[in-house]
Parts: structure tokens; C-alpha cells; sequence
């Protein structure tokens, strides 16, 4: 594989760990930990290339599309990513519209935005990007598009920075919802394991755990 600047930058910090470290650093027993949270946001510069590669791929995924592009992250995790998305396309000729989302619906007694969670301009025209750090049990993607709609906003599509290949994207298709990521996390492992950052015990200990969270196919028939 090819040289990663973020995934190499992901292991230097602890965003994403396997084996041994997880236990020294966080005292768990897991063979795979991913926190794209407190390592992060004090490191602009991957915050920054993690911002234009999410870019890059909301514009891959887009296509032939001629609607304006608008991205927004899912809180509070996200909230940050898609805001350094849409900071990494000023001065380009692929501009991304910004909104916000809060976790709960505003407390306002009343007015346009009295009780909406979402915070930004309602452009119908504009096809929606929602952010996510991870993807494994898909529910606070359900309840993040459903604040969107209830401000007549509709989402195009999902993408996610690192798939953990649990499932939970299968619902989220099913209600119409593509779901797209830039990292799976077999191949982050296998990634990992091929520039010799982890031993081959701990990579096999961590696929083994992915494989086991990994939907039964036969619920699909």
C-alpha cells in the first residue's frame, strides 16, 4: 500500500489503536480502539488534511451533480470535521456550504428557529453531505437526518471517516440513505500491519474482533 499521511498521523496520536496500546492508554480490554476526539483537535495540521480529504470525496461522490454542495457533522464528534471540509474548499472551484447540528432541539419560547436543532441557512437546492467521525450501530445518523427533515432538509448521503464494519449502514440504505466512508477498518488494519506499526498477532486479534461484530448476511434474506 501506499504511503497514508492520516492513518500514519491517526497511530502517532492514539486515534486509532490496537492491541497492547489499548490497554495501556485507556485500560480496556478490546484489540482495536478508535477515538477521533481528544488527539485530534489539537492537531490542526491533520485536522486540516482530514478536512480536504473529506472534500475531495464529497466532490468524488457528487459527481455530475449540478446542486450546490452543503456539508454538515453530526454532534459533537463531527461538528468539527465538517466544518475544516468546508474550510478546505474556500478559494477552490468546489465551494461547500456549512450548517450545524445541536444535540437536542433549541430551547427558544419561539420564532422560525425556536425549536429547531439544526442552525444554518434551509436551502432546499443545495445537496447535503452529513459527516461522521465512525459508523457501527448507524442510530445517531438516524436521529441527526430526521432533525435535518424536520427543518426541510434532506440528506443526500452519509460519509463517515472510518467504517468499523458492524452493520450499521445496512438500515440506513434501506431508508434511501448512501452510506460512504474513507477508511474501512479491515483495510486500516491491513494498512497498519503492512508497514509493520503492529505485529501480526494483534492485527489478526483485531480482524478476528471485526469479523465477529460483522452482520450475519442471512438477516438480509
Amino acid at each position: 500500500m501506499q504511503a497514508d499521511p492520516i492513518l500514519d498521523a491517526f497511530w502517532r496520536r492514539g486515534l486509532i489503536l490496537l492491541g497492547d496500546r489499548v490497554r495501556q492508554e485507556y485500560g480496556l480490554n478490546t484489540p482495536i480502539f478508535i477515538d477521533l476526539r481528544h488527539g485530534l483537535y489539537d492537531d490542526l495540521d491533520l485536522l486540516q488534511a482530514l478536512g480536504a480529504a473529506l472534500h475531495r470525496e464529497i466532490f468524488a461522490l457528487a459527481g455530475d451533480s449540478r446542486r450546490p454542495q452543503q456539508v454538515v457533522g453530526i454532534p459533537d464528534t463531527a461538528t468539527p470535521l465538517a466544518l475544516a471540509a468546508a474550510l478546505a474548499s474556500r478559494g477552490t472551484d468546489q465551494p461547500l456550504a456549512y450548517g450545524q447540528l445541536r444535540k437536542q432541539r433549541a430551547a427558544y419560547p419561539g420564532g422560525q428557529y425556536g425549536s429547531s436543532a439544526y442552525m444554518g441557512t434551509c436551502n432546499t437546492e443545495r445537496e447535503i453531505t452529513l459527516i461522521d467521525d465512525v459508523i457501527a450501530s448507524g442510530a445517531t445518523k438516524v436521529w441527526s437526518t430526521a432533525y435535518l427533515r424536520e427543518a426541510g432538509l434532506e440528506v443526500a448521503r452519509i460519509l463517515v471517516v472510518v467504517d468499523r464494519e458492524q452493520g450499521g449502514d445496512r438500515g440506513l440504505r434501506e431508508q434511501g440513505y448512501p452510506v460512504h466512508s474513507l477508511y474501512r477498518i479491515s483495510d486500516v488494519i491491513s494498512y497498519y500491519l503492512e508497514r509493520e506499526m503492529v505485529d501480526e498477532k494483534s492485527a489478526r486479534a483485531a480482524l478476528g474482533h471485526v469479523r465477529r461484530n460483522e452482520p450475519d448476511p442471512a438477516e438480509d434474506t
